[in-house]
Order: structure tokens, then C-alpha cells, then sequence
């Protein structure tokens, strides 16, 4: 019987460019929003300890990267420690494979071979050429068998052999993972991967153009399209995540390989968080579902909501249900919970071990 390590990280973008001066840069970009109202863009009127945190960001944004670096390099230690034959990992698309022409709920890469440019931002943590590319093994054949017994399980999902789209090869979500989970670029990545991803975004993928593109669309309603400027359907909910987490599951504990399973992304963020003015995420919302983590009541977030979520600002969330449905069973490993006001999202890191003993010190 197979056995499965379950993993939490996020693929934070800003951390890519090594320059954490700039990881506020997406609040200062979201205060140029008309959307945004005029005394909310003076700091004087934001939340007390948001003010705080802003008067000391280069402190603290100091602090982030070095968290960021502590909890990823503990991760890999306990995935190296596995030794997994393969690592299923769920992660967003914001528009870079899910696009006008295809939309799907979930899609599983049944590839032997993975190819990204990440560091196409330049300059980067590690100071490396913006055009390097990197190669990651694929475990397309069991991916193609998991997507099968998904099917023949009565849950239809979709697969592919190639990236659609995405100038950029392997799509962030995962790209970002990975290359994090290297954090010193001492440890190269060699388990074969197998990328779900998720539509997170749900109604909003194609008009938000995966990120928040309305924040910036000054056009008037007559020149917008009356499809892809509008919300679509809605994204899988939070508990069809959660059953694709099952699932694979049952399918991993019936295999005789080792699996981790990852989740790629961040909670709540600001820049989808409407109800703060896409200032600040929904700190209050993320630790409450922090605190159900801590517990091991992963299992509740099945009963969220799609509007919960959206109001929340917690899409990317539902790569956490996906993996939440793959560890209900088990009670998490805390490796660091990072809360932000300017940062545009809480991060979490956790653990979910095979035998339910620790594997790091806790944070």
C-alpha cells in the first residue's frame, strides 16, 4: 500500500525577484485603482496595525523573506526525508493555460518532462539569467492512470499531454514551488511531478485575466466584451476539492508508490478582497481556518461556499481543500503561519506525515 506525505507551501511571486522592498509593490499598485476610494489610499485611514506594518516595511519585509526561507528549507528537508516516488501538487491557473478557448475545473498533466523560465523578472533572488530554463521530471504514466481511476470513480476530470498556452513553460503555481522548495539552489528538485491544476478563480479567471485586471479596466460598460469581461461560472466549490483530494487519496493508498501531495499557494488575498477596498486580506477569515488546521478539522472547509470564499478573497485556497481532502485523516505539523497586512496574503506551511510523527520542530 502506498504511503503519502502531505505538504502545504505557498509560490508567492514577489519572493522571485529577491528584492523584498518591492513586496508591497502590488498594494502601491492597487492604491492607483479608481475602484479604490480616495481616503482609503491616505495609510491614515487604513487599519491600525496595517499602518504599523507599512511605517516598518523594509523591516518586515526583510523578516518575510528570511520566514519564507526558514519554513521552505524545513519542507524539503522533510520530503527528502519521504523520499517520494512521486509528488502530486495542486496549484491555480490565473489565466496562463485556463483561457477563453477552455476553462476546465481541474486538469491533470500526464507529461514525463516539465519546462519553465521562471526568473523571467528581472533580477531575481539568486541572480540568475532571466532566460535560464528548467527541467523537472514527470511521472506522466501514473498521472494519465490517477486521471483514469479518477474517471472510472464517477469524478470526470480533464488531462492533457502539453501546455496549452503559458509563454513561460510550467505555469507558476508549480514553477514557483518548485524552484522555492531549492531555496539556496543546493538542493536540485528530482522527484517525477504530477501538476493538478485548479481553476481558483473561478467567475472571475477570464475578466480578472487571473489576477486584477478589473482594478485597472477604466473602459466604459459599452466597450467591454459581454463574455470575457464578465464573471463566467463559477470555479469548482470548495467541496468538489475536497472530493478530488479524496479520491486521490483512496487511488495513492491502493498504488504501491510513495506520494506527496502538495498544496502550491497562498490564503486570502488583498487584491481580491472587494469588501477591504483590495487593500488587505481577510486576516480574520484565514485565522479562522488557520485555527480549524491547527486541530486537524481540515475537514471542515468542505462546507465553505464559493461566495464565502469569493468574499474572503480566498481563491487560491482551494488547492489547501484539495490537499485537506487527501489529509483529512491527520492532524497537521505547523511549520510557520505568516500573517501580513501589506503583503497581499497569509502564508501557511504545514506538514501532514505518513505516521504521525513530527519531522520538524514546530513553530
Amino acid at each position: 500500500m502506498g504511503e503519502v506525505l502531505g505538504v502545504g507551501v505557498t509560490h508567492y511571486p514577489p519572493l522571485m525577484s529577491g528584492q523584498p522592498e518591492t513586496y508591497a509593490n502590488i498594494l502601491r499598485g492597487v492604491m492607483k485603482s479608481r475602484l479604490v476610494p480616495a481616503h482609503m489610499k491616505d495609510p491614515k485611514n487604513w487599519p491600525s496595525g496595517m499602518q504599523e506594518e507599512y511605517e516598518h516595511e523594509a523591516e518586515r519585509a526583510k523578516e518575510h523573506l528570511e520566514l519564507h526561507r526558514r519554513a521552505f528549507k524545513k519542507v524539503r528537508a522533510a520530503i527528502d526525508a519521504f523520499k517520494p516516488d512521486a509528488v502530486i501538487i495542486f496549484g491555480d491557473d490565473q489565466y496562463e493555460n485556463f483561457k477563453e478557448d477552455i476553462i476546465p475545473p481541474f486538469n491533470v498533466y500526464c507529461q514525463d518532462k516539465f519546462e519553465a523560465t521562471p526568473f523571467f523578472g528581472t533580477p531575481n533572488l539568486w541572480n540568475v539569467d532571466h532566460t535560464k530554463s528548467i527541467k523537472w521530471p514527470g511521472a506522466g504514466r501514473i498521472a494519465r492512470e490517477i486521471a483514469n481511476e479518477l474517471i472510472e470513480r464517477d469524478f470526470p476530470i480533464a488531462y492533457s499531454y502539453k501546455q496549452l498556452h503559458a509563454p513561460h513553460g510550467l505555469t507558476h503555481a508549480f514553477a514557483n514551488g518548485l524552484v522555492y522548495l531549492d531555496f539556496d539552489h543546493d538542493n536540485p528538485w528530482m522527484y517525477p511531478i504530477i501538476p493538478i491544476a485548479v481553476n481558483c478563480y473561478g467567475k472571475a479567471v477570464i475578466s480578472n485575466r487571473g489576477g486584477m485586471a478589473q482594478l485597472n479596466d477604466n473602459r466604459p460598460e459599452s466597450e467591454r466584451d459581454p463574455y470575457i469581461d464578465q464573471h463566467g461560472p463559477e470555479g469548482p466549490t470548495p467541496r468538489s476539492c475536497f472530493r478530488l483530494g479524496q479520491l486521490i487519496r483512496q487511488i495513492t493508498d491502493q498504488r504501491p508508490e510513495r506520494f506527496a501531495i502538495i498544496a502550491s499557494s497562498g490564503w486570502s488575498h488583498a487584491f481580491l478582497t472587494g469588501k477591504h477596498h483590495w487593500l488587505w486580506p481577510d486576516r480574520d477569515a484565514d485565522r479562522r481556518l488557520f485555527e480549524q488546521l491547527k486541530i486537524g478539522e481540515q475537514r471542515q472547509w468542505a462546507n465553505l461556499s464559493n461566495a464565502e470564499i469569493f468574499d474572503q478573497g480566498d481563491q487560491e485556497f482551494k488547492n489547501w481543500i484539495c490537499l485537506a481532502g487527501a489529509v483529512a485523516d491527520r492532524k497537521p505539523e505547523i511549520v510557520d503561519y505568516l500573517e501580513t497586512w501589506i503583503f497581499n496574503s497569509q502564508k501557511c506551511f504545514a506538514l501532514f506525515p505518513s505516521n504521525g510523527k513530527a519531522t520538524v520542530g514546530a513553530h
